[in-house]
């Protein structure tokens, strides 16, 4: 078998968007690999026959991504494909599954995303546009000969998005026959989801509108196709409204958060577009959708999927995420709980496809039976690979924190692992806080038990999968998750003596960083860390990024002015004087959800108190540098990693 090791990045396949055809007897899909001639990735489309299994290759380009079916036998779909250097445009291609080359089917001389087509001609999708100004004109462009970048406006950059200030998601409307592109929304407003009633007649969207600072609360708002007339379904101010979705042509679906605290579920909601009657639904504590923490994913797809008078949607449950189904009374039944993840599905009849990731497995296409609840597995693109791997199989127990809490723990041993013989171990720790971790595949971990390390985490209070009271750490940062990551560490040197409790190191990103960095100041067990895209300093964290002055004054209950103390006691900057354990310091210089001012900060902190520190600063890349950044700086990073890990426990 072969050792997991850094470079097998370029060796996993990633599937996305399944999309059913209209008459059910193919779907299409998207194939995702990094490539290292082009340091990127490439995307092509497979089909699928659904009567026979079998998987072809429809696209060969390379640059394919977010299909849709024309008719039962046409696929389109967005790509790079003939566009014009230096000029923004989108462009769409169209291919027929019988056979033939992809020949051009729209270009829109704008940047937009998540065309729906309408018919006769007419489309709707999202543009990025300036808020003044022709939408060709670009703000913050050179000017005297300097380049300057003006901020009036919070968030001014968004992380993934660079520079944002006075830019918006605008809700369009594009006419072929004319070339026009007419604004549904407006200029001030952010606009978030959208979604087409199946008659064509409605476009629901969410959206928030501003002038100086973006608000968390949003509006929710209907556009009538044939009258060009607004309604507003959700008066903005009330709550963060989100998820609209129909439920055939009369019935709106959607979710509203109130921000009472941080972790908060939203609720679900029905709107009776004929009578105008919003219906709130029971309260259900949980997102309508899931997720588990892994770097082995890319791309998107459906998530939702109205059928038969249910609504189907993904639920994160503990460390799975389960396919439900919801009833018009807001009533819901498990449809699949089989342990793992769902990225995306679609259905038709009595068949859900899903891009899914099984025990630990990588990512295929699987078919779910609704009448069985049989899973049937339908691609093998990573089967060779598992089959000729040394994967670890992650150990699962639950155990009970000094609170009486249950909490779940998982445990990769390390390769070759002999019983009486001692190695060292690595404490992981997930980001949110309010995320998961589960026995899939990750491969930051895979690679860490190959090199001889006990690799375990769990779940604190904070995270995701059991209800907002779980999630809710509301100014308890570096408390009570402290204590179950302490409580987690000592229950699993408990269970598996071999770990040499003198080489035990922490890592994580994110929440998971601010985890490591608090850690190090309030004890001195771990022998090394390695602290990615991080917070150390909440002052700078709230004032300097992109989510800061809402999302986490909110976690902290407080700000600096009305309780400086407050911040200041959950920063692990104030701390860093007490720490000792050696630290590596993952960052990215385009990273605005956690700037690297945080990740500095506490490296110079460490360095003035004689701590040893690395800093490992990407350049060009963002908060997403483990998940989607350029394959060869993921490699880079988990190389060093490696090698701090290496220099700090396996001696």
């Amino acid at each position: 078998m072969e050792k997991v090791v850094y470079n097998d990045l370029y060796r996993f396949d990633f599937l996305s968007s399944v999309v059913y055809a209209p008459d059910g007897a193919h779907a299409v899909f998207v194939k995702g690999n990094a490539s290292e001639e082009k340091n990127g990735y490439t995307s092509e489309l497979w089909l699928l026959d659904t009567a026979t299994g079998a998987v072809r290759r429809l696209t060969s380009g390379g640059d394919e991504r977010e299909p849709f079916w024309l008719d039962e036998r046409t696929v389109a779909f967005s790509t790079g494909r003939g566009k014009k250097p230096g000029k923004p445009a989108s462009v769409w291609y169209r291919i027929a599954i019988d056979g033939g080359e992809a020949e051009p089917y729209l270009e829109i001389g704008e940047r937009v995303s998540g065309l729906k087509p309408l018919g006769d001609g007419k489309y709707v999708a999202v543009a990025s546009r300036p808020v003044h100004g022709k939408p060709e004109e670009q703000p913050n462009q050179a000017l005297e000969g300097r380049d300057l970048a003006v901020f009036d406006e919070i968030p001014f950059w968004f992380n993934g998005q660079g520079v944002r200030n006075k830019q918006r998601r605008v809700l369009v409307l594009y006419d072929e026959s004319t070339g026009e592109l007419q604004a549904l929304s407006p200029a001030t407003m952010n606009a978030g989801g959208f979604q087409l009633s199946p008659d064509h007649r409605w476009i629901a969207y969410s959206g928030a509108e501003y002038e100086d600072v973006l608000p968390r609360e949003s509006g929710l708002y209907l556009y009538e196709l044939a009258t060009g007339q607004t309604r507003t379904v959700v008066e903005p101010g009330k709550m963060g409204t989100g998820g609209p979705y129909f439920l055939g042509n009369d019935l709106l679906f959607f979710t509203g958060t109130t921000f009472e605290f941080s972790g908060r579920n939203p609720n679900y909601y029905l709107y009776d577009l004929n009578t105008g009657e919003t219906k709130e639904l029971p309260f259900p504590d949980a997102s309508p959708s899931g997720s588990v923490g892994t770097d082995c994913t890319l791309g998107g797809g459906n998530s939702r999927k109205f059928a038969d008078g249910q609504l189907y949607l993904l639920r994160s449950v503990w460390g799975n995420v389960h396919l439900m189904k919801m009833d018009l009374e807001g009533t819901f039944t498990t449809v699949c709980d089989t342990p793992g993840t769902i990225l995306c599905f679609d259905l038709w009849q009595d068949k859900v496809l899903m891009a899914a990731m099984r025990g630990v497995g990588l990512n295929e296409l699987w078919e779910l039976d609704l009448t069985t609840g049989a899973e049937k597995q339908l691609t093998h693109f990573n089967t060779a690979y598992m089959e000729s791997h040394s994967v670890i199989q992650p150990e699962f127990f639950t155990f009970l924190n000094r609170a009486g809490i249950e909490l779940e723990g998982y445990v990769l041993k390390p390769l070759g692992y002999e019983p009486g013989k001692k190695y060292p171990g690595i404490l992981e720790m997930h980001g949110g806080p309010k995320g998961t971790f589960g026995g899939i595949f990750h491969h930051e971990m895979q690679c860490l038990a190959n090199q001889g390390y006990f690799v375990f985490f769990t779940n604190p209070r904070g995270s995701d999968g059991r209800g907002e009271a779980f999630a809710d750490i509301t100014g308890k940062l570096g408390t009570i998750d402290y204590e179950d990551f302490m409580d987690f560490t000592d229950e699993v040197l408990r269970r598996y003596p071999d770990i040499d409790d003198r080489r035990v190191g922490i890592c994580g990103g994110s929440y998971g960083g601010f985890m490591c960095n608090w850690m190090i100041g309030h004890t001195h067990r771990f022998a090394a860390a390695a602290s990615q895209r991080s917070i150390s300093n909440y002052l700078t964290k709230a004032l300097c990024t992109d989510n800061g002055f809402s999302h986490n004054m909110a976690q902290l209950g407080t700000d600096p002015w009305h309780d400086f103390d407050t911040v200041w006691d959950h920063s692990p900057l104030k701390y860093a004087p007490n720490a000792t354990t050696p630290t590596l310091f993952i960052q990215s210089d385009e990273d605005y959800r956690c700037w690297m001012g945080d990740a500095l900060q506490m490296f110079t902190a460490l360095k003035m108190n004689g701590v040893d520190a690395r800093v490992a600063l990407f350049h060009g890349e963002n908060h997403e540098l483990s998940r989607s950044g350029k394959p060869k700086n993921r490699i880079y990073r988990l190389q060093e990693i490696g090698d701090w890990f290496a220099k700090y426990l396996q001696n």
